[in-house]
C-alpha cells in the first residue's frame, strides 16, 4: 500500500504561513544540506502529489510548475482544466482510496492547512515530516488547528537551527 506523507515546514508556533500567505520565514533554510537531502529523498520516494486549491494557486503565482513528471492532484470545489495537475472534486478519502488501488510510489501531501486537517481527521496520513523553523509568527495559517491525532516520533535531525522531525502512525 502507498504511504501518504505530509512533508512540510512550519514555525515553532505551528503556522505554515504568516499573515497574507507570507512564507518569508522560510528564507535562509533552503541551502542547508539537511533540507536538500531530505527533499531529494522525498521526491525519489513519490510519484504522486496532492494539494489544496489555495496551495496550487499560490504555486502558480510564484513560479513555474515545479512538479513536472509527477502525477499531481488538486482537491477543489471548483475544478477547471489545467496542464499541470488534475483538479478534482473528490474528497480526500475518495482520492486516497482510489490511488491506493493503483500501482505506484508514495504520495506527497504538499498542503495546505485545511486539506491537511481534513486528511488527519479522516486518518489518511501515514507519515509526517516536519521542518521546524526557529521563528515564532504569532499568526497566520495553522497546520493542525484543533486536530488531535497520535503519532510516534521515528527520527530527528537538525542543522542551522532547523529541526527535521519524522513521525509515523
Amino acid at each position: 500500500m502507498r504511504k501518504v506523507i505530509l512533508y512540510i515546514a512550519m514555525s515553532m508556533d505551528g503556522y505554515i504561513a504568516g499573515k497574507g500567505d507570507d512564507l518569508s520565514f522560510l528564507d535562509g533554510f533552503d541551502h542547508l544540506s539537511l533540507v536538500q537531502s531530505s527533499y531529494a529523498a522525498l521526491m525519489d520516494s513519490i510519484d504522486t502529489i496532492i494539494m489544496g486549491r489555495r496551495t496550487y494557486d499560490w504555486i502558480l503565482s510564484m513560479s513555474e510548475w515545479p512538479y513536472t513528471g509527477y502525477q499531481s492532484y488538486v482537491l477543489t470545489s471548483k475544478p477547471m482544466a489545467s496542464s499541470y495537475a488534475t483538479l478534482t472534486q473528490e474528497t480526500p478519502k475518495e482520492i486516497i482510496n482510489r490511488l491506493n488501488h493503483e500501482q505506484g510510489k508514495d504520495i506527497w501531501l504538499v498542503g495546505g492547512g485545511k486539506l491537511v486537517q481534513s486528511m488527519l481527521k479522516s486518518d489518511l496520513i501515514d507519515e509526517i515530516v516536519l521542518a521546524y523553523i526557529p521563528v515564532i509568527l504569532g499568526d497566520g495559517i495553522p497546520l493542525f488547528n484543533g486536530v488531535y491525532k497520535k503519532f510516534t516520533l521515528t527520527g530527528v535531525e537538525h542543522e542551522g537551527g532547523l529541526i527535521l522531525a519524522t513521525y509515523t502512525k
